[in-house]
């Protein structure tokens, strides 16, 4: 028989904004972070973690302030394209972005978190986490935007369920 479960979520959120140059949310993007805060704090997320752009720090804000939790900001979160020698292809940078994204998931995998980030940083993370544990992505019906932002609209991702810091099930987040 086993013991207690311990449940929690790892929700991958990309950031509330079309355009991650925009220097702050416009009123229909506050407006869908906030509706994104509402529906978020349901999961009591104990840690907040945001690539360092304004928009990703933005969308987090009004669910840190209601936690009363700080947005941490991590570089490993960061969408840049790596240079490689020869130019490397989608493959390579969906497995750089995914060490480096890996490297910037909190401590411990029990406590639900929220990671904000752009399409194919977020892509990159859930086939990373799945494949650290073993969990088969095919049975889902999942676009994974490793080559552009476009393919995973603003406000929307996935919400990753865990058994003990173990990937269990993967729910699409849609955009509120």
């Amino acid at each position: 028989m086993r013991g207690r479960l311990m449940l929690s979520a790892l929700v991958l959120l990309r950031h509330a904004s079309a355009s991650t140059a925009a220097a702050r949310l416009g009123p229909p993007e506050a407006g869908r972070a906030r509706a994104m805060a509402d529906f978020l704090q349901l999961y009591s997320p104990a840690v907040l973690r945001s690539a360092p752009g304004r928009a990703c720090t933005a969308t987090l804000a009004p669910l840190a302030a209601r936690l009363e939790l700080a947005v941490e900001t991590s570089e490993g979160l960061t969408a840049d394209d790596p240079k490689f020698p020869g130019g490397g292809g989608p493959a390579h940078t969906a497995a750089w972005l995914a060490s480096r994204a890996s490297a910037a998931l909190p401590d411990d995998p029990r406590r639900t978190a929220v990671v904000c980030a752009e399409g194919p940083v977020l892509g990159a993370l859930l086939v990373a986490v799945a494949a650290r544990d073993a969990h088969d992505l095919s049975a889902y019906d999942l676009a994974l935007p490793l080559d552009g932002a476009a393919d995973l609209p603003p406000g929307s991702g996935w919400v990753l369920h865990r058994d003990d810091g173990r990937l269990m099930d993967v729910k699409p987040l849609a955009p509120r």
